[in-house]
């Protein structure tokens, strides 16, 4: 893939990427560089991601995605299962692919759902598992209502379930929300900016771990959510 109009190449995308302090590898900067050409391909049908610049768009928004999986690898690993055990990734609102598609080159634990309720967005996720080495990732369409147990029926029972959501909803009533749809065993990760004090937290749930980063001048932060004792 050259750079313009069709997107950048992975060269193009290791570069840039050394330059916000992340070192690529060959497949991740591969999968990253074909993401950012289906936005580029899809940039005059539907405004995605809001950005047009290529660079702009890995600076501000799929940096999230090696900032969670480091995450995710590091303080909240002590609340997944041991590694080798699947995890289900249940992307609730994943819009245009984030964080779910370029986390997926930075942290694959088991099967991931992408669950989007745009009949259009659908479309472009469809396209990006099409095109790009995403094995393992589904599209569910329609409202998490009625998404979720299927996806969850589908994979074995007592498969750990980590729910995210980076623009969903406000975290309490996101957390609400996954204690309603989700089995245990499971828990919730969040993607803010602002911190999210454990005081307003619904009482099914304890802040196990939580994170912060810097994107773009700002602080963004994680936070790892577990069911609290009384609630299983």
């Amino acid at each position: 893939m050259t750079q313009g109009q069709s997107g950048p190449g992975p060269d193009a995308v290791s570069r840039q990427a050394a330059t916000l302090g992340r070192v690529l590898s060959l497949p991740q900067a591969e999968l990253l560089a074909g993401y950012l050409g289906l936005l580029a391909r899809w940039h005059g049908k539907a405004n995605l991601v809001g950005p047009s610049d290529w660079r702009e768009i890995l600076a501000t928004l799929l940096a999230d995605s090696w900032h969670v999986a480091d995450f995710l690898a590091g303080p909240a690993a002590a609340f997944l299962p041991p590694g080798g055990q699947p995890v289900l990734g249940l992307d609730f609102g994943a819009g245009a692919g984030l964080p779910g598609i370029p986390l997926r080159a930075f942290w694959k634990r088991g099967p991931y759902a992408l669950l989007e309720a745009r009949q259009k967005r659908c479309v472009f996720l469809g396209e990006c598992l099409a095109r790009l080495p995403l094995d393992g990732l589904s599209v569910a369409e329609g409202r998490v209502e009625a998404t979720v147990a299927p996806v969850l029926a589908a994979a074995p029972a007592g498969t750990f379930v980590l729910c995210l959501g980076r623009a969903f909803a406000p975290w309490p009533q996101f957390l609400s929300l996954c204690r309603e749809l989700v089995r245990r065993p499971m828990a919730v990760l969040t993607m803010t900016g602002s911190p999210t004090p454990a005081g307003e937290t619904p009482s099914d749930f304890v802040l196990a771990v939580a994170g912060s980063y810097a994107v773009a001048g700002k602080t963004r932060y994680v936070s790892l959510f577990t069911p609290s004792a009384a609630s299983m």
